[in-house]
């Protein structure tokens, strides 16, 4: 009897090596084909780009790097592994002769809960996102002390409906589209707020950390992989402690995490995904001539969005 649950125990080890090396088989595979597709796109770029402006090449490289992003993440596939191996390691492309070279980092874009469903109408008429996003935005400005919270909440929904209120003094600049669509616009708001309120509180606060800024639609969940502690802690009512002590970014699973630490808390299909999204922010960096250029954009499940051009560094 011994003899034999040795040779089973033997056998489940063999098992368990070759599953991992079979995964390991696979990241490896992943960046061998995106490193030899990007090499290839460099090259497309520099023929194009030619003599063109740095807004011009920046623009090639955006269009190129989407191409090459919807090749190796196609829209409703789960990409869990490449996401993880795009997330962790930066692609940085180089052409010796030229000097020119590119660098392409990326991080989950759906880490948190979307701000945009403070709006009901952009929540798919799921009344629980309303609900997370207030309870989430309360409890944030309760921990760090906002000192005029109702008139904070009410600037970020002027912003996020286009409606603002035309008696206040100082008047918000508000884009045409419906929603907060960037990190950088919604900073615009902290710091009006800032200058509006005199509270200085509002700037030191990681909202980046409980909220995610981008264009939402009916569908739109929160990434359940590479949620932040933060964001984690403050939704379920954890002591940050314990979240930053056993919750692994991209490797746990929200229900997997709630059940290790005995959380009695349901986990609702409507707001959290159970796998790895193909919703990235990603930064691309480049030299042009004499000067080093950066722009930065969303891809959602097979499109690109929220280009931002940054200009030289």
């Amino acid at each position: 009897m011994m003899q034999i649950l040795l040779e089973l125990s033997f056998i489940m080890d063999k098992r368990k090596r070759g599953i991992a090396l079979f995964i390991t088989l696979m990241v490896i595979a992943s960046i061998m084909s995106i490193i030899a597709v990007s090499f290839s796109y460099l090259e497309k770029v520099q023929k194009d780009a030619g003599t063109t402006s740095s807004i011009i090449q920046g623009d090639l490289l955006y269009k190129n790097t989407l191409s090459v992003l919807k090749r190796f993440f196609p829209a409703k596939q789960d990409n869990s592994e490449k996401l993880k191996l795009i997330y962790t390691m930066p692609l940085v492309l180089a052409e010796p002769k030229s000097g020119f070279e590119v660098t392409l980092t990326c991080e989950p874009l759906l880490k948190g809960v979307p701000i945009n469903w403070l709006d009901e109408s952009l929540t798919g008429k799921v009344i629980e996102r309303t609900n997370l996003v207030k309870d989430v935005l309360t409890a944030v400005m309760e921990q760090y002390e906002i000192e005029e919270p109702s008139e904070l909440e009410e600037l970020i929904m002027q912003n996020i409906t286009g409606k603002v209120n035309q008696n206040q003094e100082y008047k918000l600049r508000v884009k045409q589209q419906r929603g907060i669509v960037s990190k950088r616009q919604f900073y615009k708001i902290i710091t009006n707020y800032r200058l509006l309120y005199d509270d200085p509180k509002a700037m030191i606060v990681p909202w980046e950390k409980y909220f995610s800024f981008s264009p939402i639609n009916s569908k739109t969940n929160i990434d359940g992989v590479y949620l932040t502690p933060e964001f984690i802690s403050v939704a379920f009512d954890i002591p940050i402690e314990i979240v930053l002590d056993s919750w692994i970014v991209g490797e746990s699973t929200l229900v997997h995490f709630l059940e290790e630490n005995a959380i009695v808390a349901p986990v609702n299909n409507k707001i959290y995904a159970k796998k790895a999204l193909n919703a990235l922010h990603c930064e691309q960096r480049y030299a042009y001539r004499d000067g080093q250029y950066r722009f930065n954009f969303d891809y959602i499940e097979g499109r690109g969005t929220n280009f931002e051009f940054n200009g030289k560094e």
